[in-house]
C-alpha cells in the first residue's frame, strides 16, 4: 500500500463513512440506533484493524485489507471494477447479499462467508460458504459450499458441495472425496468434474515432481451419482445424490496417502489468516515457498488455469483386494 493516514479513533455522525488512504485502528460499529443506517464506503488504500458493521459495505477499489470480521445488514459489495489487493482476514457476512466480482483482480476471503445470496468471481475462500443461493465463477473454496437452494459453479475448485440443486459449467475440481445434491446434478456439455483428493498437492506446491500413481480422478457426472441417505441431527433422513471417489481413496495405499501431506497444505490454506507467524516449505532443489494466503491461492488458481498439469489417476479398483485391506485394518 502507498502512504496512508493513521486514524486511531473515529468520530462519526449519522452520514456514510468514506475511507481513502486511511489506516483505521478502531472498530467501525454503531453506538446508537441512528447509526445503524450508516454505510461504509472504501475508495482505495485502506487498512481496517477493527471489526466493521454497516448498512452497506462497498469497496469501489483496492488495495484494501480488513483485519477483523465485517457484516453488512443490506449488502456487502466489492465492485467489478475494483483493482489492487482485496483481502478480508476474518468472517464476512450480510443479511442479504455478499457480492465480490472483480474483473481484473483477485479477492481473498481468509475465513467463512455467510449470507442469503453469495456471488463471487476470481475469489479465494479459505473457509466455507453458507447461503441460500451461491454463484461461483473462477473461484477457489478450500472448505465447503453449502446452499439451501442452489449452487451455480463455473470453472472452480471447491472442497465439497451440498445443495438442493447444483449446476456445473467449465472444468471444476473437488478437494475432498464426496459431494452431495438433492436433485440430480445439472451440467453443460462442456462441463467436467475432477476430484483431486489423490493429487500430490504438497509436492506440486513446492515445485517437486508429483509422486507416481497420484493425480486427479475423472468424476463421470452422468454415471457416478449414487442415491444415499443422509441423517440430520434431529433424525430426519434425506435421500440425496452422492458424487464420491471414496472407493478409490480406500484402495489407495494408506502409507502412500499419508506421504502426500495434502492435509498440511489444506490446513495452512484455511488457517493462514490466523497463524502467528509465516511458514515456508522447501523443494528438493532447495527453493523455498511461503505458506501464505497469496502463495496458496496462486497455487490453486494455477490448477484452474491449467498452468499446473495434474496427471490422471490410472487403474481400476480391485474390490477383493479392498475387502482384504479393510479386514486387515479392523484386526
Amino acid at each position: 500500500m502507498s502512504k496512508i493516514e493513521n486514524v486511531s479513533e473515529l468520530r462519526l455522525d449519522n452520514t456514510d463513512l468514506i475511507l481513502k488512504d486511511n489506516r483505521v485502528n478502531s472498530e467501525i460499529l454503531p453506538r446508537k440506533s441512528s447509526e445503524l443506517d450508516r454505510s461504509v464506503i472504501i475508495e482505495g488504500n485502506v487498512e481496517i484493524n477493527g471489526a466493521v458493521y454497516g448498512k452497506r459495505i462497498i469497496v469501489h477499489t483496492g488495495p484494501v485489507e480488513f483485519k477483523r470480521a465485517a457484516f453488512a445488514s443490506d449488502e456487502f459489495l466489492v465492485e467489478p471494477t475494483s483493482k489492487g489487493e482485496l483481502v478480508f482476514h476474518e468472517q464476512v457476512g450480510s443479511s442479504s447479499v455478499v457480492s465480490a466480482t472483480p474483473l481484473s483482480s483477485k479477492v481473498i476471503f481468509a475465513s467463512d462467508i455467510n449470507s442469503k445470496r453469495v456471488n463471487l468471481r476470481n475469489a479465494f475462500v479459505g473457509g466455507s460458504i453458507y447461503a441460500d443461493e451461491i454463484i461461483l465463477d473462477n473461484c477457489v473454496v478450500i472448505g465447503g459450499v453449502f446452499a439451501s437452494k442452489k449452487i451455480t459453479m463455473n470453472s472452480s475448485v471447491v472442497g465439497t458441495f451440498n445443495s438442493q440443486a447444483v449446476e456445473l459449467d467449465g472444468i471444476c475440481y473437488l478437494i475432498y472425496p464426496s459431494a452431495f445434491s438433492v436433485e440430480p446434478l445439472a451440467s453443460t456439455k462442456s462441463a467436467k468434474l475432477y476430484n483431486i483428493t489423490l493429487c500430490d498437492l504438497m509436492d506440486a506446491f513446492k515445485g517437486n515432481k508429483q509422486k507416481e500413481g497420484t493425480g486427479k480422478i475423472d468424476m463421470d457426472i452422468d454415471k457416478m451419482p449414487q442415491r444415499v441417505n443422509l441423517k440430520d441431527e434431529d433424525g430426519t433422513i434425506l435421500l440425496v445424490h452422492s458424487y464420491s471417489v471414496a472407493a478409490k481413496v480406500l484402495s489407495f495405499d494408506i502409507e502412500d496417502f499419508k506421504k502426500l501431506n495434502n492435509h498440511f497444505l489444506i490446513n495452512a490454506a484455511s488457517l493462514s489468516g490466523k497463524l502467528l507467524k509465516d511458514y515456508e516449505v522447501e523443494a528438493d532443489d532447495g527453493k523455498k515457498r511461503n505458506l501464505d494466503l497469496d502463495e496458496i491461492s496462486s497455487f490453486f488458481f494455477s490448477i484452474l488455469s491449467g498452468d499446473l498439469v495434474i496427471p490422471d489417476v490410472k487403474g481400476s479398483i480391485n474390490f477383493e483386494e479392498l475387502k482384504e485391506r479393510m479386514k486387515d485394518s479392523n484386526t
